[in-house]
């Protein structure tokens, strides 16, 4: 059965002396551990920081994202403080990317505190190269039957940073791990369409493609949008463009796995996610009446099952840059279905789940609801 909800505690001061103040609040009312969502724009001193984090009495976990989420509402600025009435298992997966060990066994060795949960809330660092391979490995350790919701803290500059909450302070190259004692519920949904294709990932390695059908990636997909999608696109403003037409790999059971090309040399597609060699993929577009429709789809699943007073969101920034405004029409739609409930989240660079057949994914300009 769920515990009392969280006690809720917002502000859009990028002051760390509010920020100090809400942590004090929601301790003082009895919480067991917080979970903290800021905007990275909040510009907050690092060092200073790092000893607000080591002087909190309470296991404090989190991240800095491009916007936080509360109600119908996005925010650049600011912070929303989750003062959880439960004392959950956080592990912090850290130095990913420049580890030499093996994942396998690091992941092993690390999570015997974990052992005996099944849902969890996942805070990844965007920027960490291991995070597909992470989530594969951590899948294959804790085992079919979890829930899982989560997304990735950094910023839209694309620029490296410590962006993960811990008593340690801030952390970087990093996949926290929270273990919540009690069941959560989640639903997914992304609303892109097959464009174009398919066509095959014929070099890649890792989140970097380098060809599709035996071209460079960077110049078939060029010439498809142009050719498709009647838009120029260049490399000076990949992005501008891009966030208009995201790949979808297509999975055996059928799903399309979202997967969003973020910068280019030229050359290459960098996109956020793994895209394997060998894969087939397909050429995206939306609409944003049926990205809404499909948030809304979403939300309506997710009600049929649960009546959670609070419900965290994790969506997408990508998805958010490419609605504009609408995306307020997106977070309508879903409060809508889901009237009775509470809803918190942030614009995350990435989102994580488990999918229909039960494995962990990394997701691009989706919508991930969880109950909470």
């Amino acid at each position: 059965m769920n515990t009392a909800p969280p006690i809720i505690r917002f502000t859009t001061s990028t002051s760390l002396s509010e920020l100090t103040d809400g942590l004090k609040s929601v301790i003082s009312e009895g919480c067991k551990s917080i979970l903290l969502f800021t905007c990275i724009d909040n510009g907050y001193d690092e060092q200073q920081t790092n000893v607000i984090l080591a002087e909190c009495s309470l296991p404090i976990c989190g991240g800095m994202f491009p916007q936080i989420i509360l109600q119908e509402n996005t925010y650049s600025q600011g912070a929303i403080i989750l003062g959880l009435m439960f004392e959950p298992a956080i592990t912090n997966y850290t130095m990913l990317s420049t580890s030499n060990s093996d994942l396998k066994s690091y992941i092993d060795e690390n999570s015997k505190n974990i052992d005996d949960y099944q849902n969890f809330i996942i805070i990844a660092d965007a920027f960490c190269s291991a995070n597909e391979n992470f989530t594969d490995e951590f899948y294959d350790y804790i085992g079919s039957g979890i829930t899982v919701v989560g997304g990735g803290a950094g910023s839209l500059d694309f620029v490296p940073r410590p962006s993960i909450y811990s008593n340690q302070g801030l952390i970087s190259d990093t996949i926290q791990v929270i273990a919540v004692p009690y069941a959560i519920n989640n639903e997914v949904g992304h609303g892109w369409e097959i464009l174009d294709g398919p066509y095959l990932v014929t070099a890649s390695e890792g989140h970097y493609v380098h060809s599709l059908n035996y071209i460079s990636a960077f110049e078939l997909y060029r010439d498809v949008i142009k050719n498709v999608g009647n838009k120029t696109l260049k490399q000076e403003d990949f992005f501008d463009t891009s966030k208009q037409f995201p790949l979808g790999i297509m999975s055996l059971g059928g799903e399309l796995l979202v997967r969003d090309p973020i910068q280019s040399d030229g050359s290459y597609l960098e996109c956020v996610g793994n895209v394997p060699v060998n894969s087939t993929v397909y050429l995206l577009k939306g609409e944003r009446d049926k990205m809404i429709l499909s948030a809304a789809k979403t939300a309506q699943a997710l009600g049929k099952t649960d009546k959670s007073k609070t419900l965290l969101l994790f969506d997408c920034i990508s998805r958010g840059v490419f609605m504009g405004d609408d995306i307020k029409h997106e977070l309508k739609a879903i409060q809508q279905h889901l009237p009775e409930s509470f809803l918190v989240g942030v614009m995350s660079l990435g989102e994580i789940t488990n999918t229909q057949s039960g494995a962990i994914r990394l997701l691009n300009k989706s919508t991930v609801i969880g109950s909470f």
